[in-house]
């Protein structure tokens, strides 16, 4: 005998199916929440400067209490209310961060960082220090192994001469030159 009967549903799936319309309404809560990027949770991902429907869906964090789904479940006839807050949600806080991000210059079909030419500037000042603090290093490393190949091959030419007068001299004068 089955164990459950036709049109049962496990309480394990309708668990899951609270759950997920618990998060849905959570996530739209939270993103209602959102003024400015900074607002934004770590754990969303963003879509270039918006927030986006799937990664809406995708979004999981333990700590907020919110878990990833599918799409489809997002869709079910029995969360549409919830989806509709959510979708609202979203397009709300894509107005807002719309408003507060500065107008992006395009260069080449490809939007622009959002920092201003001051910080362009320190940053390749910056830029330029490192690679010339690099080439120093680099220098320093060629001339150390230089130096060491050179340091050996004296030692070797040195430790030739000193071998060679141990046999001139013979065991009594020279004690112990390997």
């Amino acid at each position: 005998m089955p164990k459950f009967m036709q049109g049962e549903t496990s309480s394990m799936v309708i668990d899951r199916k609270n759950a997920i319309t618990k998060s849905i309404r959570l996530k739209s809560e939270l993103i209602d929440k959102i003024e400015c990027s900074e607002d934004i949770p770590s754990s969303l991902e963003m879509k270039k400067n918006s927030i986006s429907q799937t990664s809406v869906h995708k979004w999981n964090d333990s700590k907020l209490g919110v878990i990833a789904y599918s799409r489809n479940s997002a869709h079910a006839d029995h969360n549409i209310k919830v989806l509709r807050t959510l979708i609202e949600s979203i397009n709300n806080a894509n107005k807002k961060l719309l408003k507060t991000l500065k107008p992006e210059k395009k260069y080449g079909g490809e939007s622009a960082t959002r920092l201003s030419q001051n910080e362009v500037n320190n940053l390749k000042e910056e830029n330029e220090e490192l690679r010339v603090a690099l080439a120093e290093v680099y220098r320093a490393y060629m001339q150390l192994l230089d130096e060491h190949r050179e340091d050996r091959q004296i030692d070797t030419a040195y430790r030739k001469l000193i071998l060679a007068q141990a046999k001139i001299l013979g065991r009594n004068r020279v004690w112990g030159v390997k």
